[in-house]
Formats: structure tokens, sequence, C-alpha cells
């Protein structure tokens, strides 16, 4: 299922994961979800979607920042089908990185940083960097290109794509182009916006 490799750890990371936000959910308001087949599709499965876009965006610099991590969407997901891949989980909200500091040791994700900041405070650079229910590109282009390493790209998990073309009106001296995601069980349209500065590889 979506090109992913189905490997016993793989799987039994994902099922750890769910089990875990399925826990901490009532008490810490981590996902909008109605039961475990929901999360599953909605989230897993969504953020899963857009796994191999990301590795084709990969360079020299292979680091992910995941920002506004949340509960882990995409982040922890991508970490877990991605192993060679290291992830720096950006959140601000305390109880949530707790939770991401939680799943961490039960995945046993060595492949996974924790940063407990906002992004306007972060001061680093990364190779690739995503996102997912954040805020508006051009709300926080300005961040985005200052913790982006030279010709590095950005996937955003996105809706319909006349969505996302509107959100991206008025956004200068950037490149863009729409990925299409098909989502197993997920009939709403899905897009992954790639974006990376004009002159630099698309």
């Amino acid at each position: 299922m979506l090109g992913l490799g189905c490997a016993p750890r793989v799987v039994d990371r994902l099922r750890t994961y769910v089990d875990e936000i399925m826990l901490f959910n009532p008490a810490y308001g981590l996902v909008s979800v109605c039961g475990m087949d929901e999360l599953v599709t909605r989230h897993i499965l969504d953020c899963a979607g857009g796994a191999s876009v990301i590795a084709g965006c990969l360079g020299a610099d292979s680091r992910v920042a995941d920002l506004g991590s949340g509960a882990g969407l995409p982040g922890v997901v991508l970490a877990i089908l991605m192993p060679d891949v290291h992830f720096v989980l950006i959140e601000r909200m305390k109880r949530r990185v707790d939770f991401l500091n939680n799943v961490v040791a039960r995945c046993a994700l060595d492949n996974v940083e924790i940063v407990q900041e906002d992004i306007s405070r972060t001061d680093d650079a990364f190779g690739c960097i995503t996102m997912r229910a954040f805020h508006p590109v051009g709300d926080i282009i300005r961040d985005v290109s200052r913790l982006l390493a030279p010709c590095g790209r950005v996937c955003a998990y996105k809706a319909q794509k006349s969505y996302v073309e509107k959100e991206m009106e008025g956004v200068d001296g950037w490149q863009s182009r729409l990925v299409p995601l098909s989502i197993p069980f997920l009939e709403e349209e899905r897009t992954m916006l790639v974006l990376s500065r004009i002159g630099d590889p698309l």
C-alpha cells in the first residue's frame, strides 16, 4: 500500500504510535477523530501518502524539519517509514512535546529530534521542511525561508488544489508544483505543495 515497505518493525511502530494517540488524545486533544479507523485513514495514511514525494526532494542535506509537529503528524509517521532520514520535530506547546518524547521512546525512533520552540525563534537550517495542518504558507514564508537551507525544498501537505493555488497568491520569490496524493479509503482531495526558491531545483 502506498508503495511503502511493510516490514514487521514498521507495522509494529505504526501500531504503537496509533495506540499512543488513542490513549493520550482524550486528555491532550491531539487530533480530531471519532475512532481508530478514522485516525488511521485521515491521519496515518494521509501522512504516509506524501512520503515518496518527500523522499524524492531530499538532497545532500537530508535533515527534515516538521514545523508545528503537534501529535507528530507527519513527522513521526515519516520517521517510522524513513529510518535513514533524520527528522526534527518543532513544536512550541509543552504538553505536545511531552507526548512526542513519549512516542519517540515507545517507538524507539533514534532518527528523531524534538525541539520545543516557536518557529520564529528556531535557529537552524534544513534541506527539507514539511508541515501539515499548519499556517497558510504566505503567513510563515519568512520563517520558512530563514529555516530552509540553500537548494532546499518545502513539502506542505494540503487539501484541494484550488485552495492551494489561492493560498499561494502573493507569495513572491518562490516556484511551486502541486503533486496529487492518492490516499486509500479517503475520498477527499489531497495535494502536496512543493516549493523552492526561484533558481533552485524544484
